[in-house]
């Protein structure tokens, strides 16, 4: 067996050491003879800071245990052994205390992984088995049952439930799904019954992507972050000098060895990458992946923001925006028989209008017929009955007639605002009509208006539509603005001049989105229905695509920026006061280890603020 040597690395090594100093200090009480022992005691303690200080030196640097190491040096050769403790004892506490608040945000991946399962319930020829998650590939039917956690992305076909969706995108509130819902992995089953056919496995689901991307956005440093190692780079020579200028004026090498000990850069070095994790952490939980400080602080300070419609601001499939029935029609009886005449449309709509109708009615039973008319719809019977389901075109065809009101409609308003309608008939006669539509996102409006209220100057929406589609989502929307009919290469060019005036953030999902993602300054993708191209260009993944992670996201990067800004009022504040102390004499070597233990808290504190998660009301979804 080998031997266990974590004890020689931090925390444990300075638990021990705190241990050995106490014990050493404290005997002599009992047996005064044991007072040789603290001497010993104190410089095994101080080794790990003078051994610092030595390879700083050898790399000809200057660091802030080069400084620690002088003030120890000091107290020994001056004699004043109990000061050398208590330094030895606030260093190693100090040492604890990065160690720590450091740790806490490199845990959250930890946590967030361990929520995977590591097994799945497969059911193969009707016949369960529980296979190890590595097994599990694309295309697999799983069994999921109340209580459980969902292994995998997956689709569900059979069955209805609710899911706790809370350690993906934050909500609590349990979400219904059903035939053709979306589950995702680590998700939590709360009630019901599920089967899903696996979509995403692997490095691919959704709890993977997450860790994977947050393991990614810790080697990206911010500005903060980098300004905060440049800035101890400078900090760090200035004290050398004014320690210098102390003794030259002063001659007292304990003051010196108190200025030394007073100035702290070691912990804005903590603080500021600290306040970046924790916002990435807070992010991550909400199903939002930053991939750096630099970007998370850019969000905050963004101007304008331009979205795509397509799978954005719409889901990108068609939908129900408008229903009309006529008089003594009921809806489920209308829904039922709309799903038996598409039940085996091979057309995209048809086969759009089935999954929507059979989602309202469940059961759907075969049609006695069935008859494609090219081009129009389709024609089926059912227990005696015709019903027929087409567009405009199918008038003429079978010469029907429409109430003289709906064919205005039709004509004029519908057409006006870029939608398409579906007109249904039993037995001939005029049952009602569905508008079909490419429909907004129903967080999407007050995910905008969210946006302005946070003072975004100008919202646009590219699109590849046309400007009568483009101009009906852009007003129900309250966007700023549209730019209809833009190919790819366009809307880089688009970028490109709005970029010369603030910060410009970009919202895409698709391939011909990823140009202008990777040349924006925040590029940011949704990454559910997002391509792998996309996100890969993003600097921010919207992993959920829920447009109200964006305000969400706006409001963490000002207040991470604003903690960071404190921390930085603080460390400035704590020093000029320390210096003051130690130079009128109030602070001797003891002292200052203590102030400097004391202070280096207070930036540390006011960087956890943002571990607690706080952020915009949630807006309803209307």
């Amino acid at each position: 067996m080998g031997i266990d040597t974590t004890w020689l690395r931090p925390p444990k090594r300075d638990y021990l050491l705190i241990a050995l100093v106490i014990v050493a200090y404290g005997l002599p009480f009992l047996w005064p003879e044991t007072k040789v022992f603290l001497p010993v005691a104190a410089l095994i303690a101080a080794l790990p800071t003078l051994l610092s200080g030595i390879m700083a030196l050898g790399r000809f640097k200057i660091s802030i245990d080069v400084f620690n190491a002088f003030a120890i040096v000091i107290s020994f050769m001056s004699g004043e052994i109990e000061s050398a403790v208590f330094i030895v004892l606030m260093l190693a506490c100090a040492r604890i205390l990065e160690h720590r608040t450091a740790s806490r945000a490199s845990r959250a991946i930890e946590e967030l992984l361990k929520l995977k399962p590591q097994t799945a319930t497969r059911e193969v020829d009707g016949t369960l088995e529980d296979v190890a998650i590595d097994e599990v590939k694309t295309g697999d039917i799983l069994v999921i049952r109340t209580g459980a956690r969902v292994p995998v992305d997956g689709t569900v076909v059979f069955g209805t439930g609710s899911a706790n969706e809370a350690s993906v995108t934050g909500e609590s509130a349990p979400v219904e799904k059903t035939v053709g819902d979306q589950l995702m992995s680590a998700t939590l089953l709360e009630t019901g019954m599920l089967k899903i056919k696996a979509t995403k496995v692997g490095k691919d689901s959704t709890i993977e992507r997450i860790a994977a991307l947050m393991q990614e956005a810790a080697k990206h440093k911010s500005r903060s972050e980098k300004m905060a190692d440049r800035f101890a780079g400078f900090f760090l020579p200035a004290v050398a000098l004014l320690g210098l200028a102390t003794y030259w004026l002063t001659e007292d090498l304990d003051m010196t060895a108190a200025i030394f000990l007073v100035a702290c850069a070691d912990d804005m070095s903590v603080a500021i990458p600290l306040a970046i994790t924790a916002s990435l952490g807070q992010a991550a939980k909400r199903g939002v992946v930053i991939k750096g400080g630099e970007w998370l602080l850019q969000i905050g300070r963004v101007k304008k923001i331009i979205l795509d419609k397509t799978g954005t601001l719409t889901y990108g499939t068609l939908d129900v925006s408008e229903l009309e029935l006529e008089a003594g029609i009921v809806e489920k009886d209308f829904w039922r028989k709309i799903a038996i005449a598409e039940k085996f449309s091979e057309h995209s709509v048809g086969r759009t209008i089935f999954k929507l109708a059979a989602k309202r009615v469940h059961d759907v039973p075969d049609p006695d017929g069935f008859e494609v008319v090219e081009g129009m719809g389709v024609k089926a019977t059912a227990d005696g009955e015709e019903i027929i389901v087409g567009n405009t075109l199918i008038l003429e065809q079978f010469g029907l007639t429409i109430p003289t009101e709906t064919a205005k409609r039709i004509g004029s308003e519908r057409k006006t605002d870029g939608h398409g309608s579906l007109l249904v008939f039993f037995d001939r006669e005029f049952a009602g009509s569905v508008v079909m539509a490419d429909v907004p996102r129903p967080e999407a409006a007050e995910s905008i208006r969210h946006l302005k209220k946070l003072g975004v100057e100008r919202i646009t929406m590219l699109t590849g539509d046309n400007e009568k589609t483009a101009a009906a989502i852009s007003k129900v929307l309250g966007l700023d603005g549209h730019v209809s009919e833009m190919k790819p290469e366009a809307k880089l060019r688009y970028i490109e001049e709005r970029g010369r005036d603030g910060v410009v953030a970009m919202v895409g999902d698709g391939i011909n989105d990823a140009p202008a993602l990777a040349r924006v300054d925040v590029g940011i993708a949704m990454g559910g229905t997002g391509t792998a191209v996309t996100v890969e260009a993003a600097d921010i993944v919207i992993l959920t695509d829920d447009l109200r992670r964006l305000p969400e996201m706006v409001e963490l990067g000002r207040r991470t920026e604003s903690v960071i800004r404190g921390d930085v009022a603080i460390w400035v504040v704590s020093n000029l006061i320390g210096f003051a102390l130690v130079l009128t004499g109030f602070l001797g070597p003891a002292l200052a280890a203590l102030y400097n233990f004391i202070t280096d808290f207070f930036p540390l504190l006011n960087s956890t603020r943002l571990f607690k998660r706080t952020g915009l009301p949630r807006p309803p979804l209307r």
